[in-house]
């Protein structure tokens, strides 16, 4: 045996030791046990997928980051909104009214305010991107305050369409649309001989007084000696073609209304049998008096949806026929003190309104009372002039109101299918239907997605492989828009301080915009809106929480295998290092060794 043989041997090991420890230096510096994948062996297609799911996970929780500004942003936005609907609604029951020089109460002012504001907090946006415009995430979803309610050039606002409305529902006599008729006081004179000479040589004077408004004629010679030129003169007088000439030889006199009499009275004694005429008076014939809409199927006005009576010796048919009418009749059994009848009136809105007359034996009479007359026909004739005054009035007042938030339906409710609406005129006042808007004649306030799909569906977030997170928002949802416009409408309306109806037209309005803030019922409101945001915030945090404990995870597994333990390492190393001056120490010894140092 030689010593070369066991050199080499221990020469190898220190060669391969060395490089052991040139590689455990790599991982001591790099911190990783391999330099590539190929060298992980069968753990490498582990990994790979590991770092797969991993930057994954990186993705859903960017996307969860992201998510979670906008819904926290949403949610603020949302909040305030649904404080300052609630604010508007119990002011309402704090304030009186006591308007300003504006025509307007401090309460309009204050709602008025928050209007601009609500539209405000629908633009809301994070990083250019709109929250409340459904997928139109590019541009405001909500036209400026302004332009709702003024228009901008050709196009209408709010306040025109509320303006035009209101004179579509109270018509041209401010009465609500409706029609009083009644058979008219009505004289038919006596067959005259010579129409074309009725006069005499002596004074031939009358009276004809229709309504409380008397005209004398004089039918005396040189005077209206015919009866064509006392028919005409009649006419002129009254203002109306109350007189005319029945077969060429009759003179007829029909007043204008159920409750205007015709007295005629001679001045001049014998005067009015020259034209046929007796002298006395004449009233309603038949004591009836009917109550009809102008117009079968209109949208506009009050809308006759039932009648009921107490009243004794009375009768009360309808509201039936197209259009609808009311018909009382007054029997000479008259009615007793205290007994009602009670009309109940459709309203714009959707609403009603009721109305009660109550017969009374004296005076003086309140609101919605008439005077028992000594027979039927004067007291058809008083019930009459009440009715006329009760729906006068109520027009003013529970009428305007619903006009009012009829108009806000009619220019805040729309959708793709269905445009904004307007009164189809001009004339206004006696409009029969609705027509379309356009956008080159009216404003269209909400600029965003228009769909008939689920709000929240029109934006949707990833965050998990099996989870998608719908937190989309439309600033057209039921809740935002019943807010929006019920603040318009109680904002715009002005009032006289002249006006013996503006108060009760103020708490008509005020009720109105509390019942629809109230979002009673199956309406959605604001918070459900915010309920439904925040779930989706808490199912993308607890994504976000499971994504953490699954990277943290696979990062551990990934650590354990690719990951290089320095104490380790640099105990294999220190360990090496010893081994191989051993090594070296001995193979130097065996250098040394001979025969002769044997010996």
């Amino acid at each position: 045996m030689t010593t070369i043989s066991p050199t080499f041997g221990i020469n190898g090991t220190v060669a391969e030791a060395r490089k052991t420890i040139a590689g455990l230096q790599l991982q001591l510096a790099t911190g990783k046990k391999v330099q590539t994948y190929g060298d992980l062996g069968q753990q490498r297609a582990q990994n790979l997928s590991l770092r797969a799911d991993l930057s994954q996970i990186e993705g859903f929780t960017k996307t969860i980051s992201l998510v979670d500004i906008r819904l926290d942003l949403s949610v603020l936005n949302l909040d305030r909104i649904r404080n300052l609907a609630a604010d508007t609604k119990s002011d309402a029951l704090e304030t009186g009214f006591d308007p300003l020089a504006s025509g307007q109460t401090v309460y309009q002012t204050e709602v008025g305010t928050r209007f601009n504001e609500v539209v405000s907090l629908l633009n809301a946006d994070v990083n250019g991107r709109n929250l409340f415009g459904g997928r139109q995430t590019e541009q405001n979803p909500v036209l400026p305050a302004g332009e709702i309610l003024d228009g901008a050039g050709t196009r209408a606002g709010f306040k025109q369409i509320v303006s035009e409305r209101r004179q579509a529902d109270l018509g041209a006599d401010g009465r609500g649309r409706l029609v009083l008729t009644g058979p008219a006081a009505s004289v038919t004179g006596s067959v005259v001989g010579t129409p074309g000479d009725i006069g005499g040589v002596a004074a031939a004077q009358i009276t004809i007084d229709i309504g409380g408004n008397a005209q004398n004629f004089d039918i005396s010679d040189g005077a209206l000696d015919t009866l064509a030129a006392l028919e005409a003169a009649i006419d002129t007088a009254f203002g109306a073609n109350v007189a005319t000439i029945a077969g060429g030889n009759q003179l007829q006199l029909t007043a204008t209304n159920a409750t205007d009499t015709i007295t005629i009275t001679d001045i001049d004694a014998g005067a009015a049998a020259l034209a046929g005429l007796t002298a006395g008076a004449t009233t309603n014939p038949t004591a009836t008096m009917s109550l009809a809409e102008d117009a079968a199927g209109s949208p506009f006005g009050f809308k006759l949806s039932a009648a009921t009576s107490s009243l004794t010796g009375t009768n009360i048919t309808g509201p039936a026929g197209a259009p609808p009418a009311v018909s009382v009749q007054f029997t000479s059994t008259l009615p007793s003190d205290g007994e009602t009848i009670r009309l109940t009136l459709g309203l714009p809105d959707g609403t009603t309104n009721e109305m009660t007359l109550t017969a009374r034996s004296s005076g003086p009479l309140g609101e919605g009372e008439f005077l028992i007359g000594a027979n039927e026909n004067a007291t058809a004739a008083n019930f009459q002039t009440a009715v006329t005054t009760s729906i006068e009035t109520e027009a003013q007042r529970s009428l305007s109101a619903a006009s009012l938030f009829a108009a806000s339906n009619n220019f805040f409710d729309f959708d793709g299918s269905n445009p904004p609406q307007r009164v189809n005129g001009p004339p206004f006042d006696t409009a029969t239907a609705l027509t379309n808007a356009t956008t080159t004649n009216t404003v269209f306030w909400y600029q965003g997605e228009v769909s008939t799909t689920s709000a929240r569906q029109s934006n949707l977030a990833k965050v998990d492989d099996a989870i998608i997170v719908a937190y989309g928002a439309r600033a057209n949802e039921t809740s935002l828009r019943d807010t929006l416009k019920t603040m318009a409408a109680l904002s715009v309306e002005t009032f006289s301080a002249n006006d013996a109806n503006a108060a009760d037209r103020y708490n008509e309005i005020k009720l109105r915009g509390n019942s629809v803030l109230s979002f009673a019922g199956s309406a959605q409101a604001v918070d459900d809106i915010i309920t439904e945001l925040t779930v989706a915030k808490t199912v993308a945090g607890r994504a976000a929480e499971r994504h953490t404990a699954s990277d943290a995870f696979m990062r551990g597994i990934i650590g354990e295998t690719e990951n290089a333990d320095i104490y380790e390492v640099s105990s294999q190393i220190l360990s090496l290092s010893v081994r191989i001056e051993a090594s070296l120490a001995v193979s130097a010894s065996l250098g040394r060794l001979s025969i002769l140092n044997f010996l």
